[in-house]
């Protein structure tokens, strides 16, 4: 989990920080590494809102499978590829597991009773515990087994997959997996043979992969995580279709340049160095809490925390001589410093509570005793007025006594400062200590307890840096309260000696006792279960039923601090103990820890891999895999390793983003930034740029005419620019001479400058915190959408860029030009003979045989007549032009809603509003009992979305039609339920109806007929139907399957002939990587019923497989829905 909110408050101050990611623009990545945890949970548990969600290990591992070779294939590393699963944590970890796991368990329960106490009937099998992602369990034992068959089979069949180097760091190595790969990193950094230029692709949902990637100091480092989106209904499902997901990048390049801008005003000083000022920044981030350390009173990200402790920093930093995190070891002096300075926070936010004394007043009691016990002003209306203890009572009239005093005396004392300085340190100490006393439970606020605390801290603190730069140097020490000291209290400290014992990590069995709650007792050895539930055993207390939380500050539940007791590790192994020698041989299997293993392609080994589950995934008969095991301690660097740091600024590498290149200002400001799906509140940092010096417009055109440029600062893109223009003159190409044509206003006006500008401007400015200011020079683009390898003459082929035929408008001041662009993998074919060797498989673009699938033969005798031989394979295609003239004959025939209406005997009203969706609340109109609605629509059109049910409903310009599906299913919903029909009738205005309005009578019981309405519902089959976009054109279910009886129908007669041709290289397409984003033909148009062929290798489905397109949506870009025929015959 990380770091709470800090993902949005980050992306939000520095908007230009992501970017969509787009397959065919993606940058080139050397490695790819995958924190594995966050896959296995979206695959396991989608919705965790729906308790009548259920789904089989089976499923999970093959949704697993297939979001590993998307993510594969959209980032297509070229040297490495890690996926690390979480192993046994530190023991700092284990208490925010334990916490999360015993919330996660009590809000299932509680979710399954109220589905219950509403008279839903549940599945009887058992729900997926997401607590079984823990290592150790049998899921994870056999989900380990399945990922090495998925690794086996991906190297031996994928192309892709066969030259880079597969790690995989399962559940049985110890360390989080995110942890694992950064020893990886930091091992592979340290090797005298690094390559600084290593790009480097981390994968992704915890908010502090920001932090670890930036231990590395590595310039090209990015984050691949889901889009996330903010403001959204807790009930809506996750999308677990990598396709349909939309992936951010994160790009550390951008972080690092906008933390010196954060701290440009350190410049000043002559040794100021953005590596440690970056090392700093890391460190500050800890003070607002994460998963090993809470947070300091009151610091809260959306309360101001971070700019508090960077606004502190520069400040301090110029008197300190140093930095605070020396390569991960913390400067107790000059932190020290640092703490003091920050502390006067403390200080400020007491005053700003309690020192007004009308205020003050107006909280003596039950709510004032919960204010002084650490709760802020924000959290009055969360507090609930209990109280700790007699002495926290007779504290708190003291307080009150205190208080009253210091607003008399202002008036008093006159010009004493000195004596109500005094009396507000009173109050101040009185408020810290009842913090102390009702937190963390102590009796007596001591000298020595305050030490203990600030040691604590500090310690804690140390372990963090030591756990981001150098790895575990202690899997026992962990952070011993729910609370952290106050700020001012933490002093006197840079006389500290921080040592760690190293210990060793915990046995998988070890841990699952640790962090599972009694609910998820059957994740354990049976042997063990009844330490969790015995009144007997020794260790009982550490798995309470009922447990309180505390938001302690926070807003959200899920941030509360769960009040659990922590573990005592000795009484835990001591209660194991006797039972050990009950584990089976299979759970002693489990109970172990284990090597990360490496596979890699060894084309001269050939076995027989046999899968554990035959039925779902088929043994690989050709295996080609070599496996070495990697001992646990290999990638460990001792902590003082000086790493060299490379010089990389005048080179840009593509893809990579840098905010060099355009002249700019920067400063904060609340401007509003719209990242996620509302205005950002916080201070956006804006950057602002300064006019272009290139003068006229004929001097602009001579210089980009023609030429390609980047735009789309900061994450630029290649385009060609085809025309200038100042709103007076414009300056074009005439294609395809590309001779440069003058054209002025009154022979040829150029598109309003204004309303093509706006979009593009208020984009920048919204979106990215961009201020573009006047534009006086508009420049006319194509963007660059691939590389292609085009024949020339004598046999020679060169890889030319291919330019989008869209020409869109970019303000010239946007526009970079003559930069050092990087690409590592381009050129590597001269010739028509490299580029067309034999055995090459290719695709014809020409007649007679377009579409077709061939390889190549030798063709050495024709390839100086600029001509290649080849032998297609040309199947026998289903004959469908029957079909397509018959197909009115199997299409669902829709009709108007009052057709319906006159046929059921309602109103077309009812049929529009049954149709959609129906809200039924609890209690009745004049007394509604809370918010809770059900919706009892039949859910088959979406207004707002515009989205319909393909067979049940179809929009038009005019109005929604209906299939007789849906009269059908009205018949029989007005047939079981009519009283529902009658209340909406009778109160057609209203947006909510209520259950006893539609049931008034003493013997009916309305939550009842609810439950068996949405019951009824779910177990109709249209209730798994999917929606469609209504600008989808979509062929109905009985035409799609007359085409699959055609498709077995040509099948059967396999009668693929092989035809031996001679063509032009220019009337071939070869399926190759650098070629992306090339379509094989411009000019095709795409039609519902067109047969198509995959041209792309290690894509979903396979290298010349067949289908017919059965749907295509509007847009931009043409989806296809296909369904799958037959490869092709060899």
């Amino acid at each position: 989990m990380g770091v709470p909110k800090f993902y949005r408050w980050i992306s939000e101050r520095y908007p230009c920080l992501s970017e969509v990611v787009k397959e065919h623009k993606i940058p080139e990545f050397d490695n790819l590494y995958l924190d594995m945890n966050g896959i296995i949970h979206q695959c396991s548990h989608p919705n965790d809102e729906d308790v009548h969600f259920r789904i089989s290990d089976e499923k999970i591992f093959a949704d697993i499978f297939h979001y590993l070779e998307v993510l594969f294939r959209i980032i297509k590393p070229r040297k490495v590829f890690f996926m690390a699963v979480d192993g046994v944590a530190p023991r700092a970890k284990m208490n925010q597991q334990r916490g999360r796991r015993f919330r996660s368990a009590k809000e299932a329960e509680e979710k399954i009773k109220k589905a219950l106490e509403k008279g839903e009937v549940l599945p009887t099998e058992a729900r997926f515990d997401s607590n079984c992602i823990t290592p150790g369990t049998d899921f994870m034992a056999r989900l380990q087994e399945q990922l090495k068959y998925f690794v086996h089979n991906k190297i031996s069949t994928d192309k892709l997959w066969q030259n880079v180097n597969v790690y995989l760091s399962g559940h049985e190595t110890p360390g989080e997996g995110e942890h694992k790969i950064m020893e990886f990193i930091r091992s592979e950094n340290a090797k005298p043979n690094h390559d600084p230029n290593t790009r480097h692709c981390l994968y992704g949902l915890d908010a502090d992969l920001m932090m670890l990637g930036l231990t590395s100091h590595e310039p090209n480092f990015s984050l691949l995580r889901e889009e996330v989106r903010f403001g959204g209904k807790k009930s809506q499902k996750r999308i677990t279709a990598p396709e349909e997901t939309t992936f951010h990048l994160l790009h550390l390049s951008l972080m690092r340049e906008y933390i010196d801008y954060e701290f440009s005003e350190l410049k000043m000083g002559s040794d100021y160095d953005l590596e440690r000022i970056i090392d700093d920044w890391i460190l500050m981030g800890f003070l607002v809490g994460n998963d090993f350390i809470p947070h300091l009173p009151h610091f809260h990200i959306n309360h101001d925390a971070l700019p508090l402790l960077y606004k502190t920093y520069i400040s301090v930093l110029p008197s300190l001589g140093g930095y605070l995190n020396e390569n991960g070891h913390l400067n107790l002096r000059n932190f020290e410093k640092y703490l003091e300075k920050l502390s006067e926070f403390d200080r400020e936010h007491f005053s700003e509570v309690f020192v007004d004394l009308k205020w003050f007043e107006s909280k003596v009691g039950n709510k004032y005793l919960n204010e002084c016990a650490g709760l802020v002003a924000e959290e009055e209306a969360a507090a609930k007025g209990s109280k700790k203890s007699e002495d926290a009572d007779l504290r708190l009239a003291a307080l009150v006594s205190s208080g009253k005093k210091a607003g008399e005396g202002k008036e008093a004392l006159g010009d004493d400062e000195e004596e109500e300085d005094d009396l507000f340190e009173t109050e101040f100490r009185q408020y810290k200590r009842t913090y102390y006393m009702t937190k963390m439970g102590v009796d007596v606020v001591s000298d020595e307890f305050l030490a203990e605390q600030a040691r604590c801290y500090v310690e804690g603190i140390q372990w963090i840096l030591h756990y981001y730069y150098h790895g575990v140097q202690s899997w026992s020490w962990y952070y011993p309260y729910h609370y952290a000291p106050f700020l001012s209290d933490i002093k006197n400290i840079s006389g500290l000696k921080l040592t760690f014992d190293l210990g060793k990590p915990f046995m998988p069995f070890q841990q699952l006792l640790a962090v599972l709650p009694a609910a998820s007792k059957v994740l354990l050895p049976e042997c063990y279960r009844d330490l969790m539930t015995s009144t007997n055993s020794p260790i009982i207390e550490y798995y309470p039923l009922d447990f309180k939380t505390d938001l302690n500050g926070k807003q959200q539940e899920w941030e509360a601090v769960v009040l659990i007791p922590f573990i005592d590790e000795r009484c835990l192994l001591a209660a194991m103990e006797p039972f050990n020698h009950k584990l089976t041989n299979e759970e002693k299997a489990r109970n172990r820890h284990s090597e990360c293993d490496l596979y890699s392609y060894d084309g001269d080994l050939d076995f027989t891999y046999n899968s554990s589950l035959p039925h779902l995934f088929p043994s690989i008969i050709n295996c080609h895999v070599k496996k070495v095991s990697i001992p646990m301690d290999t990638w460990k660097v001792p902590p003082g390793h000086i790493y060299k740091r490379a010089d990389r600024s005048a080179l840009y590498f593509c893809g990579f983003p840098t905010l060099h290149h355009i002249k700019h200002k920067f400063y904060k400001k609340k401007s509003g930034v719209v990242v996620f799906q509302q205005s950002s509140r916080g201070e956006n940092m804006m950057l602002e740029l300064l006019p272009s010096q290139d003068g006229e417009t004929v001097n602009v055109a001579a210089q980009v005419l023609g030429k390609p440029v980047f735009v789309n600062w900061p994450h630029l893109e290649e385009a060609r620019i085809i025309a200038v223009s100042d709103g007076e003159t414009r300056f074009a190409l005439e294609e395809p001479s590309g001779v440069q044509q003058v054209y002025d206003r009154s022979c040829s006006p150029p598109p309003s400058k204004v309303s093509h500008l706006s979009d593009k401007e208020t984009l920048y400015y919204l979106r990215k915190g961009i201020v573009v200011n006047n534009t006086e020079v508009l420049l006319y683009g194509q963007m660059m959408t691939g590389r292609k390898y085009v024949p020339k003459a004598n046999g020679v082929v060169e890889l030319e860029k291919q330019w989008a035929k869209q020409v869109l408008p970019f303000a010239y001041q946007t526009v970079v030009k003559d930069i050092k662009a990087f690409y590592s993998s381009l050129t590597c074919f001269r010739s028509l003979a490299e580029f067309f060797p034999p055995t090459t498989p290719v695709f014809m673009v020409g007649t007679p045989y377009y579409g077709s699938m061939g390889e190549v033969q030798d063709s050495q005798d024709v390839i100086k007549d600029g001509r290649i031989r080849v032998v297609f394979s040309v199947p026998h295609e289903p004959q469908l032009e029957h079909l397509i003239q018959n197909q009115h004959k199997y299409s669902v025939k829709y009709s108007p809603g009052y057709y319906l209406a006159s046929r059921l005997g309602i109103s077309s009203y009812l049929v529009s509003r049954f149709s959609g969706s129906i809200f039924i609340g609890r209690g009745s109109k004049k007394n509604p009992c809370g918010e809770q609605r059900a919706n009892v629509g039949l859910n088959l059109k979406f207004n707002k979305k515009n989205e319909e049910v393909p067979g049940y409903t179809k929009r038009t310009e005019k109005e929604w039609l209906y299939s007789a599906s849906v009269q059908e299913l009205l018949a029989e919903y007005l047939e079981k339920f009519s009283e529902v029909f009658d209340a909406v009738s009778r109160n057609s205005h209203d947006d909510v109806f209520y259950e006893d309005d539609i049931w008034p009578g003493e013997d009916e019981n309305g939550a009842e007929k609810v439950a068996e309405i949405t019951s009824w519902l779910k177990g109709h089959p249209v209730s798994s139907i999917s929606r469609a976009s209504c600008d989808l054109q979509v062929l109905d279910a009985a035409i799609v399957e007359k085409i699959e009886e055609a498709v077995e129908r040509s099948k059967v007669k396999k009668s693929t002939k092989k035809v031996r041709v001679t063509v032009k290289p220019h009337l071939l397409f070869r399926p190759l990587e650098q070629q992306l984003g090339v379509v094989p033909d411009p000019e095709a148009e795409y039609r519902l019923f067109d047969r198509v062929i995959n041209i792309r290798e290690s894509f979903t489905v396979p290298l010349g497989l067949r289908g017919t397109i059965i749907g295509i949506k509007g847009g931009e870009n043409v989806c296809l829905l296909v369904v799958t025929a037959s490869l092709p015959a060899h």
